[in-house]
């Protein structure tokens, strides 16, 4: 007669558990450190990206506007408004107000009439920095309001180029601020020269530094924060000043 036997199965071994246990955290912790990373890298390269999309939509809107500054040349005399231009001193930024005939503002609102002749349209579109954002306020509307042009601008600094030749030549003998702009230097400007420090919206880095010092212009500024900056620069002939 055959006798059955029967096995039993028994369990986990306190060793075995602890083994497994240190395997699936070991296996967790590898997962967990890949998705980090991964949301880390995305997060850059998103900020990156809105940030040069930013600066680049910044200097296309204030070139587009200093080249059409004070057009036509014919009429309008000024096309850089000295009572609303302002060296903001150091670090400080910049505000710079321009004046040209156009049915629209900055913010695409109808503009009014010139001061000088009612008979036609004129904007007035002053530049300036407020809490890290590019603003423009324009003339047209009501009252004139301003708003965002673009988001993760820092700091504007400006420099006005002047032909101090006694035959002019439309070629900047010299770039000044403009504290440093007098009267009669006024209907020499041929040129502005101008200078943004762009900044991602989020933070980015593991922590806040200070070792990079950026250079804009004649002015050099050290931020201490977890941002990415850059400095975009550009050179812009004021054409309707120009012989």
């Amino acid at each position: 007669m055959k006798i059955m036997q029967t096995k039993y199965q028994t369990g986990m071994t306190l060793i075995e558990l602890m083994l497994a246990l240190v395997i699936s955290s070991v296996l967790m912790f590898g997962v967990a450190t890949v998705y980090v990373s991964s949301k880390r890298g995305y997060n850059i390269q998103d900020n990156l990206a809105r940030q040069q999309e930013n600066s680049r939509f910044s200097l296309q809107l204030l070139t587009q506007d200093l080249r059409m500054a004070g057009y036509p040349k014919t009429f309008v005399l000024e096309p850089i408004l000295a009572a609303t231009t302002a060296d903001g001193g150091g670090a400080a930024n910049d505000t710079i107000t321009l004046q040209y005939q156009s049915t629209t503002d900055c913010l695409g609102q109808p503009t009014p009439a010139c001061a000088d002749d009612a008979s036609k349209q004129c904007a007035v579109n002053r530049y300036f920095i407020n809490n890290n954002n590019l603003m423009c306020q324009g003339n047209g509307g009501a009252g004139g309001l301003a708003d965002v042009i673009a988001e993760g601008v820092s700091n504007l600094q400006l420099l006005y180029g002047i032909d101090t030749d006694t035959t002019p030549d439309d070629t900047a003998n010299k770039y000044v601020t403009w504290n440093n702009v007098t009267v009669d230097d006024r209907p020499k400007i041929v040129s502005v020269r101008f200078a943004l420090l762009s900044q991602t919206l989020n933070d980015v880095k593991m922590a806040a530094t200070n070792n990079v010092t950026y250079k804009l212009l004649d002015v050099n500024i050290t931020p201490n924060d977890k941002l990415i900056h850059r400095v975009y620069s550009s050179t812009i002939l004021l054409r309707n000043r120009l012989q």
